[in-house]
């Protein structure tokens, strides 16, 4: 009851932080709250259906006068002035059914980081506290663009690692189907849990499990592109060019306001230096397994953020996030934690 009371609380301040710094991207005409909910977002928002399909069900089955109280009780635009959607007839349920669902996925994130961090013997106040530190930080992570889909890519990411780590491998690819509705680049995080499993596993095994995982994400993939072929938009932004001329000192020095508080903006130089040390100081304390795990993730998304992801938008460095919580782990302990899951009798295999 108590864990549970902590991580309320942390989740609550770090939507809070989220939410009041982009709301669910209101009154943006092409790719806002409004055209998701009425499916008419261009690609590739278009195809991050999870949240807004829960929010249908959830509108189809509640009673009408439990609905009017929500919105009566519960309406963000009380609170947040850049939730004006909320405020609308028929978008103001689904809009507190999406950002109660966040929370709940958000506080499944800490719960699950927690356990993957005891899981791999990091001492018990590690594993209580990192995953919360990187929580409060996240609204930071959202710099330059916020979305309502960030905080359930989390739980998905840090779900498939602690499933990879456990063996539990028929709900790996069972979770990839949720994941990739959440977020199409699900698919590539996928790619980087091979060192995980072949750590616990034969490489035919290793092997075999990785493919039907990303056949799963692979076919939802399709499915989706097919079913909004028509939609507005592209797959995927080019973005080369204007991350060639974010190269720029004064792109590292920009501000904005986090928490209600002016902080660092995109690529701030502070936060680069930050990551710099923890990367630096944790990686000679990094287990085999992990170092595997961040280098795979590595080679995937920064040549796909820099191609494909608008400058300075740190949030799209996820496929990294893992890693880079666990890298944190590594630095609070000040020691070499064990490689795979304890009292799971798994036998480390050879990377």
């Amino acid at each position: 009851m108590l864990l549970l009371s902590l991580y309320w609380i942390v989740a609550t301040a770090s939507m809070s932080g989220s939410i009041a710094k982009w709301g669910l991207r209101d009154n943006i005409p092409t790719y806002g709250i409004e055209q998701v909910l009425d499916d008419t977002a261009i690609k590739p928002f278009a195809y991050r259906r999870l949240l807004p399909a829960i929010a249908d069900f959830a509108e189809r089955i509640t009673p009408q006068s439990v609905k009017a109280y929500a919105v009566e009780k519960l309406g963000p635009y009380r609170s947040y002035v850049r939730t004006p959607s909320s405020a609308k007839g028929r978008y103001a349920f689904r809009y507190i059914v999406i950002m109660y669902a966040c929370l709940g996925f958000c506080i499944g994130c800490l719960l699950i980081l927690r356990r993957i961090l005891k899981d791999l013997n990091f001492s018990s106040l590690t594993a209580l506290f990192v995953p919360v530190v990187f929580i409060l930080a996240f609204p930071f992570v959202q710099t330059v663009g916020g979305y309502p889909y960030d905080y359930p890519e989390l739980f998905f990411m840090s779900a498939a690692l602690l499933l990879a780590l456990r063996r539990h491998w028929v709900w790996l690819c069972l979770l990839a189907i949720p994941a990739t509705l959440n977020k199409e680049s699900f698919f590539f995080f996928l790619v980087t849990l091979y060192p995980i499993l072949r750590a616990t596993a034969s490489t035919k095994t290793a092997l075999q499990v990785l493919g039907a995982a990303i056949l799963s994400s692979g076919l939802i993939n399709i499915v989706l592109k097919w079913a909004y072929l028509d939609a507005g938009g592209g797959t995927a932004s080019f973005q080369l060019f204007n991350n060639i001329k974010y190269f720029h000192l004064s792109s590292y020095r920009q501000l904005e306001v986090t928490y209600g508080f002016v902080g660092p903006s995109g690529a701030f130089l502070g936060t680069l230096a930050v990551i710099a040390v923890i990367v630096l100081r944790a990686w000679p304390l990094c287990s085999p397994m992990m170092r595997s795990h961040i280098k795979f993730a590595a080679v995937l998304n920064i040549p796909l953020f820099i191609l494909f992801c608008a400058t300075g938008e740190m949030r799209n460095l996820s496929i990294l996030f893992m890693g880079f919580i666990i890298l944190i782990a590594y630095l609070v302990d000040g020691r070499e934690p064990s490689a795979v899951p304890r009292s799971r009798g798994c036998k480390p295999a050879s990377i």
